[in-house]
């Protein structure tokens, strides 16, 4: 086994960032990334003299490596590579390390995301994964399509593909590595600043399992600046990439004169996982006492502080079938129980803005129009809109707006198309209101307390990563006259099978 050892964190000495090319570890000091601030500096290899070795040249050299492993055996190699994700493996540990002073998540937080990536890499996990959103049997061989007339298979395979993977969230780039490895793809991950690490440690795991694995060769892990432009012309053409995957509006990074329309008409299909929010909605049934009240800011608290809203899952606005009263007692409780909560999932705010601060004192100075709750510690806030008008800023960092209404079909047309996740409470609520919101643009409905639990292998921002990721492939044939007795006899059975099981 081989693993790169992180030197010592000095602004003497700025780290080095490895690249993982295809089952081997590149580490050099040819260039340095400097933030603004001075806060990140690490030193890395230039892309520029080794695009082809970060790319893959030959389209068949995908098919011809996994030509004979089935999606189970990839499953058994990525739950042993697995093993060694926890945050007592050194590569895991050092990329954590790294982070924690970066992440805009207090260390509590981070640590917490690191523990998640073990769990991805189970086998139920992988399993349901790959089951559940694609089916193993369409990237393990053709499967036959029931048509009366002709014979019809078709099959799924992977792409060669690059990542912007976001750094918001450590668990993104393991499970953006997940699922490209599942799919028997070729891919090429560019990690951000703030967190280089976490994707080489990932990759760095399978490396350390096996260099000349197949997934472990179709994986390249590295970083450019947004200097090199010259590079990231080069090197997203459609005769190297077909798909380009990319996380929380990252794809904003390549060079303006590469958008989405061009990079479609050139043949390479952008999957755009762009930023979203998300919101709750709580019906008179929450107010009817005091202690249902208590109950329900104790469930939204969890949604509202999950990863200090660095999630596109956390609940930033809190629309209430309540009196002015009642959803000042709501924010009360909310308040509280946002206080304490798992420190790995919610914490203190680590660099709470001056501006988000001065605008709650502005809102608690005009008490006819809003009711604050906290705020003075930088711990986050609770504010109610006392008129049900939205306020001039945007909620982040653990402060939530609460909203009053009194019909909830009045709702639909004050809901953002970039909202993602609605909680809704009761569960009665959700079917008047299902069809209206979705057309409004919402992704994912979810009974309160529960916005951070995502159901593996489901969609994400109303998008089947995996299944948009492949290629799918039709084969199409029809018989001869002299074989369409037996040919319609076998269809028959085979439709009448497929209808009754």
């Amino acid at each position: 086994m081989f693993f790169y050892i992180m030197p010592p964190m000095s602004s003497d000495h700025p780290i080095q960032i490895p690249f993982i090319l295809r089952g081997q570890e590149i580490a050099a000091q040819d260039l340095l990334y400097q933030s603004r601030d001075k806060r990140i500096e690490f030193s890395y290899p230039d892309p520029r003299p080794l695009l082809d070795r970060i790319v893959l040249s030959d389209p068949a050299q995908l098919q011809r490596d996994f030509a004979s492993m089935r999606v189970s055996e990839i499953i058994d190699f990525l739950a042993e590579a697995g093993k060694a994700m926890t945050l007592n493996h050194a590569r895991m540990e050092q990329a954590c390390r790294f982070s924690v002073p970066f992440s805009a998540l207090p260390e509590s937080i981070v640590r917490g995301s690191y523990d998640l990536i073990p769990i991805v890499f189970s086998k139920l996990a992988l399993r349901t994964m790959v089951e559940n959103e694609i089916g193993s049997k369409y990237l393990d061989g053709w499967v036959e399509m029931p048509y009366a007339d002709k014979i019809a298979r078709r099959r799924a395979y992977g792409a060669r593909t690059l990542h912007f993977i976001s750094g918001n969230v450590p668990v993104v780039a393991a499970l953006s590595i997940a699922r490209a490895a599942l799919i028997k793809s070729d891919n090429i991950i560019k990690v951000t600043p703030n967190d280089p690490l976490t994707a080489a440690a990932i990759v760095g795991a399978m490396l350390d399992i096996d260099p000349n694995h197949p997934v472990t060769k179709h994986f390249s892990v590295v970083y450019w600046s947004k200097e090199l432009q010259d590079f990231e012309h080069e090197l997203i053409q459609p005769r190297y990439l077909e798909k380009i995957i990319s996380w929380g509006g990252a794809l904003g990074g390549i060079n303006s004169t590469l958008n989405h329309g061009n990079l479609q008409a050139s043949g390479i299909d952008v999957i755009a996982l762009g930023p979203k929010f998300s919101i709750s909605i709580l019906g008179r049934e929450a107010f009817q006492s005091s202690a249902e009240i208590e109950k329900v800011a104790r469930l939204t608290a969890k949604d509202a502080g999950s990863f200090n809203m660095e999630s596109c899952g956390s609940s930033r606005f809190h629309f209430v079938q309540a009196s002015p009263g009642q959803a000042m007692e709501y924010a009360r409780r909310l308040y509280d129980h946002m206080q304490y909560q798992d420190p790995s999932l919610s914490a203190m705010p680590k660099n709470f803005p001056a501006d988000l601060r001065d605008e709650i004192n502005a809102a608690r100075a005009q008490d006819d129009f809003y009711y604050v709750v906290g705020g003075d510690r930088n711990e986050g806030a609770v504010v109610v809109s006392l008129t049900g008008e939205l306020p001039d800023f945007f909620p982040m960092h653990k402060v939530v707006v609460v909203i009053p209404y009194e019909n909830p079909l009045q709702l639909v047309d004050r809901i953002h198309p970039s909202t993602q996740t609605v909680g809704i409470y009761p569960e009665t609520l959700k079917q008047p209101l299902r069809d209206l919101l979705v057309a409004r643009g919402v992704c994912r409905f979810i009974s309160i307390g529960h916005t951070v639990e995502y159901s593996i292998g489901g969609p994400f921002n109303s998008t089947e990563i995996m299944r948009r990721a492949c290629r799918w492939i039709l084969d199409e044939s029809y018989p001869s006259k002299w074989e369409l007795p037996g040919f319609y006899l076998r269809k028959a059975w085979q439709i009448l099978k497929h209808h009754i099981l």
